[in-house]
């Protein structure tokens, strides 16, 4: 695998990618980035013309918006993916996260892979997530976390991280869940265990409610037996796990916190983003 690296669009996390890519030796080539914030140690590139030399492209996470430009929010100008196709002539590798099958196809055959779809970017990325609505709940409530009665909702990747952190900052956790082995593990670690079904029974002791499942779980039934002093995070993914409308009718601080890794750590994540794609590196070879 050659080592001349394109970096097209994303934002700070990308720029932390490339410096960190640089830092280990491969020739890195900007793309989709205004001067005002590209580092001068770059090779800063106007056209993409010039992407003929490079072997590997990395797209940003997401790699677009509307499945026809690169998501480039630091950029002066739309980057189109026709304009990219253009000019693949030694292209090996295209990495991006969340690229359909659809996008994917339409480079002929060059091989894709989504990093984002990875079970380690994913874990990692726990963290990030955990720090963040951690530090949404510290501003948005005028107590400590300690001794403050907490609910996270899931015990996936950021149920786990989240959890724990709550309970080492001295929180009163409780964890819901479906299964009954991840019931087990939570009483195993210090917390108190609710099955999702019960949480209408525990509602309305609830200081902070995190939701990390990605379905609909804090319906009207729940919410509006919940405290009105409450704050509800919602860190799932589209369509997430509470119904907000009903949560605006009950008059309830509800914060929708999507994609916190980019926002409360770019420099970590854009790390993540680099262990990551040295890892598929080494697997391909």
């Amino acid at each position: 695998m050659g080592k001349t690296i394109a970096v097209i669009g994303g934002d700070l996390r990308q720029l932390s990618t490339a410096r960190l890519l640089s830092d280990d030796g491969y020739d890195v080539k900007l793309y989709g980035f205004g001067k005002d914030c590209m580092p001068l140690e770059y090779k800063y590139k106007n056209s993409l013309d010039e992407l003929g030399d490079c072997e590997i492209i990395i797209f940003p996470m997401p790699a677009t918006q509307d499945m026809k430009n690169v998501n480039a929010p630091f950029s002066n100008e739309t980057i189109s993916f026709e304009s990219i196709k253009e000019n693949l002539k030694n292209v090996k590798l295209i990495l991006g996260g969340r690229m359909n099958k659809q996008l994917c196809d339409s480079f002929g055959g060059i091989k894709c892979i989504d990093y984002y779809q990875r079970e380690d970017i994913k874990i990692l990325n726990a963290v990030p997530t955990a720090e963040g609505a951690i530090e949404i709940a510290m501003s948005e409530t005028a107590r400590t976390i300690n001794k403050t009665n907490c609910l996270v909702i899931g015990y996936g990747r950021i149920g786990k991280v989240l959890s724990k952190y709550l309970h080492s900052l001295g929180a009163n956790v409780y964890v819901s869940c479906r299964k009954c082995e991840d019931m087990a593990w939570i009483n195993v670690n210090g917390y108190n265990a609710i099955h999702n079904n019960c949480i209408k029974d525990y509602a309305s002791k609830f200081d902070i409610i995190f939701n990390t499942a990605p379905a609909m779980i804090l319906d009207e039934k729940i919410l509006k037996l919940i405290n009105p002093d409450c704050v509800i995070i919602d860190l799932a993914s589209k369509p997430g796990g509470i119904d907000f409308e009903k949560a605006s009718d009950f008059g309830l601080n509800v914060i929708w916190a999507l994609s916190l890794p980019g926002k409360v750590a770019p420099l970590t994540s854009g790390k993540i983003i680099k262990d990551t794609i040295i890892n598929i590196f080494n697997e391909e070879g």
